[in-house]
């Protein structure tokens, strides 16, 4: 039997009984959503359809306006269980230490710190192609800076241009996967796990890394507590 759930005055599905539990255990359908079957004529609440099954405390989709970059509400639907692979927490580094560490190492904690959320987004969202953007920026820039100061003896001005250039391509790079890392991030965040997370083009480019880990860790706390404050 299948079943449609109801949220918002939108109707989603149909579910199997199997997709209803998966849903209620990672979050993205609440027990107190409503829902019927194609034989009933009225609505009831999921877990009355679902039985006693364990599932992780939900707060009610209000809470989520309590931190910046959450709006109450949910608009999107669940995804189909073939795309909604089962992820475990974020990266939880306080976004402070990050800041702390990026500065002590004159920025190279930055850029672990990158390829750890980028990993953490590729098991989310595998179509994710933020990790592939930063390994070819961190290579093209490694490769060309060792290929100029090879030529900085013998060809200067060759060195100068293939040196500026491998530069540019990494920041170009750089920012193109710190966009496709905000992308998976809200795609995932608002359609599977229903956050409305929305993430600031500006700061994503001035903050990038410490601007995702301050989200991240808000997503780690309602994860483990149930609040986001």
């Amino acid at each position: 039997m299948n079943y449609h759930v109801i949220r918002d005055d939108q109707e989603f599905g149909p579910y199997s009984l199997a997709d209803l539990q998966q849903y209620v255990a990672q979050g993205s359908i609440l027990p107190t959503d409503h829902a019927r079957s194609e034989g009933m004529e009225q609505t009831v609440e999921v877990q009355q359809i679902i039985g006693n099954i364990p599932v992780p405390a939900a707060p009610a989709s209000q809470n989520y306006g309590q931190v910046p970059g959450y709006t109450a509400g949910y608009t999107g639907s669940p995804e189909s269980p073939a795309t909604a692979p089962p992820v475990g927490l974020p990266p939880g580094l306080h976004w402070v230490i990050v800041l702390v560490l990026t500065g002590v190492t004159f920025g190279v904690f930055a850029w672990v710190w990158m390829f750890v959320e980028a990993s953490y987004v590729k098991k989310i969202r595998p179509q994710s192609k933020a990790l592939v953007y930063y390994a070819i920026a961190l290579a093209g820039l490694l490769i060309g800076s060792f290929i100029a100061g090879m030529l900085q003896e013998t060809m200067p001005d060759a060195s100068k241009i293939l040196g500026g250039l491998s530069q540019l391509s990494f920041i170009v790079l750089l920012q193109v996967g710190h966009f496709s890392l905000k992308s998976s991030l809200e795609e995932y965040y608002t359609r599977v796990e229903n956050m409305h997370l929305h993430l600031s083009g500006p700061m994503t480019f001035f903050f990038n890394t410490i601007y995702f880990q301050y989200h991240l860790s808000e997503i780690r706390r309602w994860k483990q507590t149930a609040r986001l404050i």
